[in-house]
C-alpha cells in the first residue's frame, strides 16, 4: 500500500515539477526512471517538512544513480547535508555532513555549472567550517577566486572573509607573494567601493574597509610600508584618475603613517574631484597651509566649509580660516572668521576670542605710534575685555600687566573707566584700564 502512495506521490509532483515548466531528465530504463521519480518524490516531500534526514537518503541515491536528473538535486542536497550538519551530535559526524554538502556544490558544478550566488555560497562555507584546516583552506582560496570573477554578485559575507582567507592561509606557511596579497585586497576593496556606490550603508561598509585594512597590515606585516606604498601601489595615479585606487593608497598611507607621502596629496585630489567631502578637503587645505601655497588652502576650505554640515565642524574650519588669514596678515579677516566660529559654536567661544585677543597683544609694536602711553596701551585693554569673555584669567593678568598705572593716567589727563578707541587695524572701542602699581 505505501508504495502504490510513493508512486502515486511520485506522479503528482512530477507533474507539478513539469507544469512550472521544469522537467526531469529521467532515464530510458522502466523500472529506474519509476524508482527516480519515487525517490524524487520522497526527496521534494521531505524537505518541505524540514525532514533532512530522508531527504538526504534520497537525494543521494539520486546524485549515484542519476546524476543529471535535474539541477535541484544538488541544490536541495547541499541545503539537507548543512542543517544535518548543523544537528549533528558530535564533529565526526558533522565533518561527514560538510564533506557531503560540498560534494553536492562540486557535482552541480561539474555537470551544470554554479551560479554567481552559488560560487559565492560556496566560498564563504570553506570560510565559514574550514578556515582554520590547514588542508581544505586551500581549495578555499580556489573558491574565492571563482566568486570574485563576478564583482558585482559578491556578497557582504565574502568581503572581509576572503581577506582573512589570504591571512590564515598565508600564516599556515603557504606561498602567498605580495604581489597575490595586493590583488587580493584590491579586489576586495574594489566591491567594496562598488557596494557605496550603488547605495549601501556607508557606515557598515566603513567597517569593512578597518577590518580589510587591518588584515592588509597583519598578512604583509613589516612589508607594508611607506616606500612598498610609493613604489608599487600608488604610481598608476600619476597616468590617470582611478577613484578607488586613490582611496586605497590615500587610506593605506594614512594607516602606515606615510604623512609625508606626495602620493596623499595626489590621491586626495583625485578623491575631491570625484567625490568631494569636508574631510578630504580639510586635509589638502592643511596640506597646502603647510606649504605656503594659501591661494590653494583657501580654496579648499571654502569647500570643506560649503560641504560641511554640523556646526562644531564648521567652527572649527572658521578658526583654521582665521589662522590662515593671519598668515598672509590679513588680521581683519582672521578676526572675523574667529568670532564667527564663536558665534557658530559657543564650545569654540572661549578658543576663538582668546585667538583674536592674542593678535591684539601681538600687535603692539605695529599699532603703537609712541605719541600718547594711554592711547598706546589701549591695545592691552581691547585684549584684556576677550581675554574676560573667553574666561582666560592667564591671558587678562598678563594683559593687565602692560596698563598704565594711575599717575600714567592722571599725568595724561584721563581717568580710569573714560571711554577710549583703539587705532590700528584693530579699530574698537573700550575703557581706559589701570594696573594696580
Amino acid at each position: 500500500m505505501k508504495k502504490v502512495i510513493s508512486i502515486a506521490l511520485g506522479s503528482i509532483l512530477l507533474l507539478s515539477f513539469q507544469a512550472n515548466g521544469q522537467s526531469l531528465k529521467l532515464p530510458e530504463n522502466p523500472e529506474l526512471a519509476s524508482e527516480a521519480s519515487r525517490r524524487f518524490a520522497l526527496s521534494v516531500d521531505a524537505i518541505s517538512v524540514d525532514n533532512y534526514r530522508e531527504a538526504a537518503n534520497a537525494l543521494n541515491w539520486l546524485m549515484k544513480n542519476v546524476p543529471d536528473l535535474y539541477d535541484g538535486l544538488y541544490i536541495n542536497s547541499y541545503k539537507a547535508y548543512e542543517e544535518l550538519a548543523k544537528k549533528a551530535s558530535d564533529d565526526t559526524q558533522k565533518n561527514m555532513f560538510l564533506d557531503s554538502m560540498m560534494t553536492s556544490f562540486n557535482k552541480k558544478e561539474e555537470i551544470y555549472g554554479l551560479t554567481d550566488r552559488e560560487k559565492n555560497n560556496k566560498a564563504y562555507r570553506y570560510y565559514k567550517y574550514w578556515k582554520s584546516d590547514k588542508v581544505r583552506i586551500k581549495d578555499g582560496m580556489v573558491a574565492y577566486k571563482a566568486a570574485y570573477e563576478e564583482p558585482e554578485s559578491v556578497i557582504n559575507n565574502n568581503l572581509v572573509s576572503y581577506m582573512d582567507m589570504a591571512r590564515r592561509y598565508k600564516a599556515y606557511g603557504n606561498d602567498l607573494p605580495n604581489e597575490e596579497v595586493i590583488e587580493i585586497y584590491t579586489k576586495v576593496m574594489s566591491v567594496v567601493e562598488m557596494k557605496s556606490a550603488a547605495g549601501e550603508d556607508q557606515a557598515k561598509l566603513d567597517r569593512y574597509k578597518t577590518v580589510i585594512n587591518g588584515l592588509l597590515t597583519q598578512v604583509m606585516g613589516d612589508d607594508l610600508n611607506c616606500d612598498f606604498i610609493n613604489e608599487n601601489l600608488a604610481p598608476p595615479l600619476d597616468q590617470g584618475e582611478d577613484l578607488t585606487l586613490a582611496k586605497k593608497v590615500f587610506g593605506l598611507l594614512l594607516e602606515r603613517g606615510c604623512g609625508d607621502s606626495p602620493y596623499i596629496e595626489t590621491a586626495a585630489k583625485i578623491i575631491q574631484k570625484k567625490e568631494p567631502t569636508e574631510g578630504i578637503a580639510k586635509v589638502l587645505a592643511q596640506r597646502a597651509f603647510g606649504n605656503k601655497d594659501y591661494e590653494s588652502a583657501a580654496k579648499y576650505y571654502t569647500e570643506a566649509m560649503e560641504l560641511s554640515t554640523d556646526n562644531e565642524k564648521k567652527a572649527d574650519l572658521l578658526m583654521n580660516i582665521a589662522q590662515l588669514n593671519l598668515a598672509q596678515g590679513k588680521k581683519v579677516e582672521a578676526r572675523k572668521s574667529a568670532f564667527q566660529a564663536a558665534e557658530l559654536d559657543a564650545q569654540k567661544a572661549s578658543e576663538a576670542y582668546t585667538y583674536v585677543a592674542n593678535m591684539y597683544m601681538n600687535s603692539f609694536d605695529d599699532c603703537s605710534k609712541e605719541n600718547s602711553m594711554i592711547d598706546d596701551r589701549s591695545i592691552f585693554m581691547a585684549a584684556y575685555d576677550l581675554y574676560q569673555k573667553a574666561g582666560n584669567s592667564k591671558g587678562m593678568a598678563e594683559a593687565k600687566a602692560q596698563f598704565p598705572t594711575v599717575s600714567d593716567v592722571f599725568t595724561a589727563a584721563k581717568k580710569k573707566g573714560d571711554a577710549i578707541r583703539v587705532g590700528c587695524w584693530i579699530n574698537v572701542g573700550t575703557t581706559i584700564k589701570v594696573r594696580e602699581n
